[in-house]
């Protein structure tokens, strides 16, 4: 089945999508709520007939509304919902398959997150690494200078983190962001980066720890700018930390999205 004239779904006043509740007038004009209580203010009077009938609920259309199904603009990059119609434009701004911007410089790359993490370590050579974001679990990454890319699955969908390293004169600086094709996101992110190690010293057993625990922020690579991990940071590893002058440092990374 098919709908030629998708207009004949949307409100005659402010022309989007009707959704729940919708009402219409004794002669069977539809608005949807805001606009409804809008003509209420006004006098009452339906915008089509003009006729002070009032207005009430018209359950036959939200039932047609909710059942006429579209599929997910992303399609292509591998998402199978169908969300009502009405829906279809809120489902498009949280869906995890929408495609992203390599946030490189002057790069043009546009691709969904699996995509865009292969795409980082062939074209530019950042480090990527995938987990399972389930909360309480964690996985230990190797990070290195510059841009470090870490791919959570979640409920069959991929979520794309940002890892930025700098070096700063109190030690190495990192920043860690969700790259989103459109900020804010749906759903809210938490990360915790772990580091510790036990060494032997001068026959004396060694131990350091450090933990950090955050909110992670949104980014559009289309729209955001980078901010500067030296001057913007969630983790920050000490000089005086073992292996601080080594190319590589390990943490252990906790994410959760709920």
């Amino acid at each position: 089945m098919t709908v030629d004239r998708t207009d004949a779904l949307d409100c005659g006043i402010c022309f989007l999508p009707l959704k729940p509740p919708i009402f219409q007038c004794d002669v069977g004009h539809v608005v949807c709520s805001p606009c409804r209580d809008k003509l209420a203010a006004a006098g009452g009077r339906c915008h089509v007939c003009r006729d002070a009938t009032g207005f009430r609920r018209c359950h036959a259309m939200e039932q047609l509304v909710d059942a006429i199904r579209a599929a997910c603009p992303h399609a292509g990059h591998g998402c199978t919902a169908r969300p009502a119609y009405h829906d279809r434009e809120r489902h498009a701004g949280e869906c995890a398959h929408a495609p992203l911007r390599c946030p490189g410089d002057a790069c043009g790359f546009v691709g969904p997150a699996p995509a865009l993490a292969e795409h980082a370590a062939a074209a530019h050579g950042w480090r990527p690494c995938a987990a399972e974001a389930i909360a309480g679990a964690s996985f230990r990454v190797d990070l290195r200078d510059g841009f470090n890319l870490i791919t959570a699955a979640r409920g069959g969908a991929a979520y794309l983190f940002l890892l930025n390293v700098a070096t700063t004169p109190f030690g190495r600086a990192v920043s860690v962001v969700r790259l989103v094709p459109q900020a804010p996101a749906w759903r809210s992110t938490t990360c915790e980066l772990q580091l510790y190690y036990v060494r032997l010293k001068d026959f004396c057993r060694e131990h350091y720890y450090q933990t950090s625990r955050f909110e992670v922020a949104d980014m559009d690579p289309a729209s955001d700018e980078l901010q500067d991990p030296s001057a913007s940071f969630q983790f920050l590893v000490p000089k005086c930390v073992s292996g601080y002058d080594e190319a590589d440092f390990r943490v252990t990374v906790v994410i959760t999205i709920s």
